[in-house]
């Protein structure tokens, strides 16, 4: 499957980083890395021009997703960004998510319900962008659900980060 995403890697789950502070047993990390050719773009730039173009499909998906998962307490919200990534601070809405901390290099917004916490992190390195997700399972519902979606997640993920670099964006 790698073919249809040249441009993203997979890379080892830190220990380091701060999203590793913020990880409590279960929980669900991945990291992917793709070359920046937007080298002038400060982190929130990128995580926007990343997340804020999701295709048509994806879009469908997660209204049908919101659809299913509300009535089981699971948080949701608009996919698109605003305000634009030139105006976010600590407690901004970005999409379903809330930036919680924010320099040049990196953002990390999270959503939070009863049922898992949700973390993404996009980080600005020399000539590449890392993105990488940390799902805390509160609850055996908060397990089934990250185990249901990962398939999607893997797929999705991949396809929105490298359709940034062909378009141009990051």
């Amino acid at each position: 499957m790698s073919i249809f995403f040249s441009q993203v890697r997979a890379l080892p789950e830190p220990n380091d980083d701060r999203l590793s502070s913020l990880a409590r047993a279960p929980y669900f990390r991945d990291v992917l890395q793709v070359p920046l050719n937007q080298t002038e773009l400060v982190a929130s730039q990128l995580q926007f021009g990343i997340f804020n173009y999701l295709p048509s499909w994806v879009n469908a998906l997660m209204g049908l997703r919101n659809h299913l998962v509300k009535r089981l307490g699971f948080e949701v919200g608009q996919t698109t960004m605003t305000p634009e990534a030139d105006h976010w601070e600590v407690g901004t809405k970005a999409g379903f998510l809330t930036v919680k901390e924010i320099s040049d290099n990196e953002v990390i917004s999270g959503a939070e319900d009863k049922h898992m916490s949700f973390f993404i992190s996009v980080k600005k390195t020399n000539n590449t962008v890392i993105v990488s997700t940390l799902v805390n399972q509160k609850t055996f519902l908060g397990r089934v659900y990250v185990n249901a979606i990962l398939p999607f997640h893997y797929v999705i993920a991949r396809v929105v980060i490298n359709n940034a670099v062909k378009a141009g964006r990051i």
